[in-house]
């Protein structure tokens, strides 16, 4: 779990250098379920759907948002694939940190937090803005 922790440190300075002239500071992620969603990868699977073999299909059906133009950054550490998922909106923007790991030939999801930037604001939060 810990190493978990230091993976989303990482990945969140990652997404501060990565965007240019970002002075953006991050708080605290909210932890998301993800075992629904990955019963909804093995009927998927089961159904022979293409969507399961590409980590980033399997992001963009999880955050469910396609018309938010979104940023993925993937970061491979040991057996899991750490993407950073960076959407941008109208009055917030939404970041989720998404760990995956390969299993029978398909991408499934081990951990998933988010956090929310509200507008005027420096910070991510697990609190949605009002």
């Amino acid at each position: 779990m810990q190493k978990l922790g230091l993976i989303t440190t990482f990945l969140l300075m990652t997404v501060a250098t990565a965007h240019a002239g970002a002075q953006a500071l991050f708080g605290r992620l909210a932890s998301t379920p993800v075992q629904q969603f990955n019963q909804q990868i093995r009927l998927a699977s089961s159904n022979q759907q293409g969507w399961v073999n590409d980590y980033r299909e399997v992001a963009r059906r999880f955050v469910g948002h396609d018309d938010v133009p979104s940023r993925i950054h993937a970061q491979q550490l040991d057996k899991d694939l750490v993407l950073s998922v960076a959407l941008d909106g109208h009055k917030s923007d939404m970041l989720y940190i998404l760990t995956l790991f390969r299993s029978n030939n398909l991408w499934q999801m081990r951990q998933a937090e988010m956090g929310w930037r509200c507008q005027g604001q420096e910070t991510f939060t697990p609190v949605p803005c009002p």
